[in-house]
């Protein structure tokens, strides 16, 4: 992709994430300023400017497989494991700003065990929830058949995990569009599928809790259908 174009880029991702571009700025360690001149396209950003504004939004711009929102494979960069170990040190050295990061810890400690709270709670209150990807085998252990559901409950990070699982069965998804309400819930989805069986695509509003979209693809010999999305019985 041309360079130009990282700025209309940067501004799906951004905004399908949810965050400002104060939140991109503070993140990237880039100014505000020249966060707007990119997306505006006013500027062409160096190599480097782009690596360090796609780690902080989480996706390749260099991937030509026009997968819209993959997470960066190289998580555990040197720039990154610098930029966190320093402001780690720096959050603990007391010495400096300390009423405020006095602050920062006693909020993060109390979200941490709040977040703890609520996620055992929703473990316990919501223990029949269906399996995004559900895998029937046979009697000799081979893929009988693999559905894919796509509910309101899903996250973004969620979207992630279930594509990264699918490589697994040679399974490849592209989202072309996804959306997320306030909770960060998914509230509307577009994607395409390709399998060996077949491919095909589906787009679909998951408002309703009850909703469920997405696609399943069967292995069995005697199976009149071998690849279905969008409207299957999952």
């Amino acid at each position: 992709m041309d360079k130009l174009e990282f700025g209309t880029k940067s501004i799906e991702v951004r905004k399908a994430k949810g965050l400002t571009q104060e939140d991109v700025a503070e993140k990237s360690k880039i100014t505000v300023r020249t966060i707007q001149r990119i997306e505006s396209r006013v500027v062409k950003p160096r190599a480097f400017t782009i690596k360090i504004i796609s780690e902080s939004l989480g996706f390749d711009f260099y991937d030509n497989s026009d997968i819209g929102y993959d997470v960066i494979e190289n998580q555990n960069s040197e720039l990154k494991r610098h930029t966190i170990f320093w402001y780690v040190k720096d959050l603990f050295n007391l010495k400096t700003n300390t009423m405020k990061k006095i602050s920062i810890l006693s909020t993060t400690s109390f979200i941490i065990v709040l977040g703890l709270f609520s996620f055992n709670s929703e473990v316990f209150a919501q223990p029949s929830k269906k399996n995004s990807i559900t895998v029937q085998k046979n009697a000799d252990n081979s893929i009988k058949r693999i559905d894919i559901r796509f509910t309101n409950h899903l996250t973004y990070d969620s979207l992630i995990n279930i594509k990264n699982d699918l490589k697994a069965y040679d399974i490849k998804v592209n989202y072309k569009k996804i959306e997320f309400d306030e909770n960060n819930r998914l509230k509307d989805i577009s994607l395409e599928a390709s399998t060996k069986l077949g491919s095909g695509s589906f787009s679909m509003p998951l408002s309703d809790i009850k909703k469920t979209g997405g696609f399943f693809v069967d292995y069995s010999k005697d199976t009149k259908t071998k690849f279905c999305i969008g409207g299957c019985d999952l």
